[in-house]
């Protein structure tokens, strides 16, 4: 397919909308576009105006163009004022383990991907979240909160972003202080605050305007939020946080074992 030009491919290959699917016709075309490109449409070819698109497809030009508008939302193409819509350069997406168990950056660094977490000190403190205090006693929603941000970037692509409420006095650290490694969990251990049970909840969300900017992304971006708790041995809350992950970006994984009864 290297060797032909976006509009032979779409020409040659392309998948006639069929009227009496159940799939709306702009996801049909939107569907076979993207897989065109997953079987090798060349990054940066262009792809045929609308007009053209609509003639391939057998469809209007409103059609096209809400199929052109969801492709660019999810990172296929990229378009581009008064010139046209070209092939996205469109990473690989960066494999996230669901169990959540073992620390993100260990495991894509172990996979061949340069993992980092930056603290994030520019923007302004944060108040904690409804959805995480909701679940918390009186005493423990009273008590003082630090805000740490970390931006989270693997092979130099934001991936993701946590926000930590740390219960103040817990350790010796204090509003602005530096992390180590960017790390909170890290720092914590370090000053010897050993962490018991993290309880996650795991949701989807719209990037805000602040996420997206941090993130490299467009507003009201795909993510999936991980609200988390932690707490000590004895039941005492050490933290709250907020981990956001690019949906664009990252997709999670996990395994079923077989042998176990299904519900």
């Amino acid at each position: 397919m290297a060797n032909e030009s976006g509009t032979s491919q779409l020409a040659r290959a392309a998948k006639m909308v069929d009227r009496k699917a159940p799939l709306p016709a702009w996801a049909q075309v939107e569907r076979d576009i993207r897989s065109l490109i997953d079987q090798g449409l060349q990054v940066g070819s262009q792809i045929p105006p609308e007009n053209e698109l609509a003639a391939i497809y057998g469809v209007s030009r409103i059609t096209v163009r809400q199929a052109l508008s969801s492709l660019s939302d999810h990172g296929f193409v990229e378009r581009r004022q008064g010139t046209g819509t070209f092939v996205a350069d469109r990473p690989q997406l960066v494999q996230h383990d669901l169990g959540l168990t073992a620390p993100w950056r260990d495991r894509f660094q172990a996979a061949g991907h340069r993992a980092e977490s930056i603290q994030v000190k520019e923007t302004s403190v944060e108040m904690e979240p409804y959805e995480l205090t909701r679940g918390l006693t009186e005493e423990e929603q009273a008590a003082n909160r630090l805000h740490f941000k970390r931006l989270h970037r693997v092979d130099d692509r934001p991936i993701g972003l946590t926000d930590s409420w740390l219960v103040e006095g817990i350790s010796a650290l204090k509003q602005g202080d530096d992390l180590i490694d960017g790390s909170l969990s890290r720092t914590l251990e370090r000053l010897g605050v050993a962490s018991f049970r993290m309880d996650h909840f795991l949701e989807v969300g719209l990037a805000s305007v602040v996420q997206a900017e941090l993130l490299e992304t467009d507003v009201d971006a795909p993510l999936f939020i991980d609200w988390s708790t932690n707490r000590r041995e004895d039941g005492s809350l050490v933290e709250t946080s907020r981990t956001i992950w690019l949906g664009t970006r990252v997709r999670f994984h996990y395994t079923s074992d077989l042998d176990a009864p299904h519900p």
